[in-house]
């Protein structure tokens, strides 16, 4: 699989301070959700799902949920978060890697990029994603996507304050998240982040600018349908409860 190097100041939050996102993203953060695609895989496989390519692991806090059910390969780009989801789950193989062009030997029975795919920037790299998807899935296989932001629910201007602490209380954690968009004359939005860390009460401020896509829902089905799937919409007032307003499930099965 060809290897990834990030820039040292790209994403900071999944790299140099990927332990803050391990601080406020829990492994009981993702229980909800691991059962919804657990669930969701079973209603709509067409073969027996038992190993899974997972897309944008992070630091593997979903995989920890799921790996009781099927074997786990994921891919991520950060080399902070797998390490992180190595040590979550030695179990599990994980491999750096970009979702838009990542090479692998390995044959799945189904393929989950929850969340992630809302760091593709243009329509052609969706169409990458999922030609990439496509390539290592069995003939009837599954494609789980979850598009965690769209365009008519988007929260503009939606700021978020989470505190929290590590278990000696020695590290204090305030975290701001403030959602913008310029759409419909950009496809995407920015996601700023502040944090305000304490380390026993000596305060350090560091902010993260991430740049996220933001696209219609036909603009997925399209690019899903080309990559050579039978793409549908799923709207589950239960997938907006674990995610957010808005939030949908995009179902594609391989039918060559």
């Amino acid at each position: 699989m060809k290897r990834i190097v990030p820039s040292p100041e790209e994403r900071r939050l999944y790299n140099q301070y990927q332990w803050v996102w391990d601080m406020i993203g829990t492994i009981e953060d993702y229980e909800k959700l691991a059962r919804y695609i657990a669930g969701r895989i079973r209603k709509h496989e067409n073969l027996k799902t038992k190993n899974i390519l997972h897309l944008g692991c992070g630091s593997g806090c979903l995989d920890h949920h799921l790996k009781g059910q099927f074997t786990i390969t994921g891919v991520d780009i950060s080399e902070k978060m797998l390490e992180s989801a190595r040590l979550k789950n030695p179990e599990c193989e994980y491999i750096q890697g970009d979702m838009k062009d990542f090479e692998t030997d390995g044959v799945f029975d189904a393929v989950i990029i929850p969340e992630s795919i809302n760091y593709i920037l243009s329509k052609e790299h969706i169409g990458n994603v999922f030609k990439n998807a496509k390539t290592p899935l069995k003939k009837d296989g599954l494609l789980l996507v979850i598009v965690g932001y769209d365009p008519e629910n988007f929260p503009q201007d939606r700021t978020t304050v989470e505190r929290v602490t590590n278990k000696n209380k020695a590290i204090e954690l305030t975290f701001i998240e403030n959602n913008y968009t310029a759409y419909p004359q950009s496809n995407s939005f920015e996601a700023t982040f502040v944090f305000l860390i304490r380390i026993q009460g000596k305060l350090e401020i560091k902010t993260d600018i991430h740049s996220l896509g933001l696209f219609e829902k036909e603009t997925f089905a399209d690019e899903m349908t080309k990559a050579g799937f039978k793409a549908c919409f799923i709207e589950d007032q239960y997938l907006e409860e674990i995610e957010q307003k808005g939030a949908y499930l995009l179902v594609g099965k391989s039918f060559a």
